[in-house]
């Protein structure tokens, strides 16, 4: 039976989603603790992700499908034994029965990354969670965002070594909003390339900050110069819901 799992990490904890080479229980991937703590429960299967998150970027709503053998029909059962296993960072949500024709990472049509900023005063607490920043002008970065909005090769904005995808990818939306000192930058695109919008939240910051202007951007979106390939860090970054 194939399963549609729904979860949740701290990226902080992981060498990021996808398994490496030469693992250990002190320095794994998110797909690595998930199929150590499926053997422990005798299911041994093939972990599929909606897409890979890089070393510290979190999750709010991933999703994977895997299949079960036949003795495993208990999904609650299962859930509740494989969150036992899986605390503290990472929790399960929901497991759902899917087709078998369903694929967590093909069959998705939207994915929603946001970035966390905080303004505030120094908090030691939000290091892992949340990018500290000096006083922002929200309504120019929501501004801002607006120039990455509709159909473009990201080229410019990827890491070297992203592999031999294409480059050409949809945003649906994208802004930005404060809620106290937090302040969010979101992104709704069909998919992503890598590092992509943590290099995008770069050149953002580097515009509100007026090392770039707003001309600088539209620039590098239309492949006519690189001006920023700054990645920040990844500690701001989640990936917060993946549509079907």
């Amino acid at each position: 039976m194939r399963v549609k799992i729904t979860l949740s990490y701290d990226g902080s904890a992981f060498i990021g989603f996808q398994i490496q080479k030469n693992e250990t229980k002190t320095c794994q991937s998110v797909a690595g603790a998930l199929t150590r703590a499926l053997r422990h429960i005798n299911i041994e299967t093939t972990v599929v992700g909606s897409g890979r998150t890089d070393t510290g970027v979190h999750a709010t709503h991933q999703v994977l499908h895997v299949d079960l053998p036949p003795f495993w029909s208990d999904l609650a059962k299962l859930q509740t034994q494989l969150n036992a296993f899986l605390a503290p960072h990472i929790f399960i949500q929901r497991i759902t029965p899917v087709d078998d024709s369903f694929h967590a990472r093909f069959d998705a049509k939207k994915r929603l990354y946001r970035y966390v900023l905080y303004d505030g005063a120094y908090q030691p607490f939000l290091s892992h969670y949340a990018l500290h920043v000096k006083p922002l002008d929200v309504i120019k970065l929501n501004e801002y965002a607006q120039v990455f909005v509709g159909f473009h090769n990201f080229e410019y904005f990827k890491k070297l070594g992203g592999g031999k995808t294409k480059d050409e990818r949809t945003i649906f939306k994208a802004g930005a909003y404060r809620y106290k000192h937090l302040i969010v930058i979101y992104f709704l695109g069909d998919a992503f390339l890598r590092s992509q919008i943590r290099m995008m939240c770069g050149s953002l910051l580097k515009a509100c900050d007026g090392v770039l202007e707003y001309n600088d951007l539209i620039a590098q979106r239309d492949r006519k110069m690189k001006v920023s390939t700054t990645l920040i860090p990844a500690c701001g970054l989640y990936l917060s819901r993946v549509f079907y």
